[in-house]
């Protein structure tokens, strides 16, 4: 009898600790899309004031940084299923923290790289 209340205690611990990770990834990767698309959107604001155009590849990604506050929104959508659900495997959460991190990291390099061009192309004046 005792042994069944233990495993019903830890069964309800899991059962909170993934909903904390599943909420801490949802923020992690919300917080990062709204990071970069500030990083961007500083870039657009400066790029005016320089006597050189960005490079192709910064313009490019700052046609596309809108999509930057889009992306969070898939992964909010399941965070929320995935804490409504009753029952998940433990190999559901670590396919959401590996997808959720493999699109950060996506995303977050060329964006890291459409930053820094400009500032490249202003320190080799």
């Amino acid at each position: 009898m005792g042994f069944v209340t233990i495993r019903r205690h830890n069964c309800q611990k899991e059962s909170t600790m993934k909903k904390i990770t599943y909420i801490l990834i949802t923020i992690t990767f919300s917080f990062a899309c709204l990071s970069l698309w500030a990083m961007l959107t500083a870039v657009a604001n400066l790029s005016p004031h320089w006597s050189q155009t960005p490079p192709a590849f910064t313009r490019l990604c700052l046609s596309l940084s809108p999509l930057l506050l889009a992306l969070p929104v898939p992964v909010v959508a399941y965070g929320v299923f995935a804490l409504i659900r009753k029952e998940s495997t433990p190999e559901a959460g670590t396919a959401f923290v590996a997808s959720t991190m493999t699109a950060l990291c996506l995303v977050f390099f060329p964006v890291l790289m459409a930053v820094l061009l400009p500032c490249f192309q202003l320190l080799e004046r």
